[in-house]
C-alpha cells in the first residue's frame, strides 16, 4: 500500500464535493485528507484528496474520476511507498 495524491480542477458548482466523495465511498476508498481551493480561473476549483492504495486502486480512482462530469483535470502529483 502507498500514499499517493490526486489534485483535481473542478468547475465550482453545487454537488461536485458531493460527487467526488461519494464515489470514493462507494468503492470503499479510503480519503485521509482533502483541501480544497479557488484558483486564479472564475468558477474552477482546486482539489488535493491524500489517499492509500495500491496501484490498481491507484488507476481506477484516476479513470473513474475523469469520467465525472464536471471534473476538468485529474493529475497524481505525490507517491510515498511505505
Amino acid at each position: 500500500m502507498s500514499k499517493f495524491t490526486i489534485e483535481l480542477w473542478v468547475n465550482n458548482c453545487f454537488g461536485v464535493l458531493n460527487r467526488i466523495t461519494g464515489l470514493y465511498a462507494r468503492r470503499c476508498y479510503n480519503i485521509e485528507s482533502i483541501n480544497a481551493g479557488p484558483t486564479e480561473i472564475p468558477g474552477v476549483t482546486h482539489i488535493e484528496i491524500v489517499s492509500t492504495g495500491d496501484d490498481y486502486m491507484r488507476t481506477q480512482v484516476v479513470a473513474q474520476l475523469e469520467k465525472l462530469y464536471d471534473v476538468r483535470k485529474v493529475e497524481i502529483t505525490k507517491e510515498d511507498r511505505s
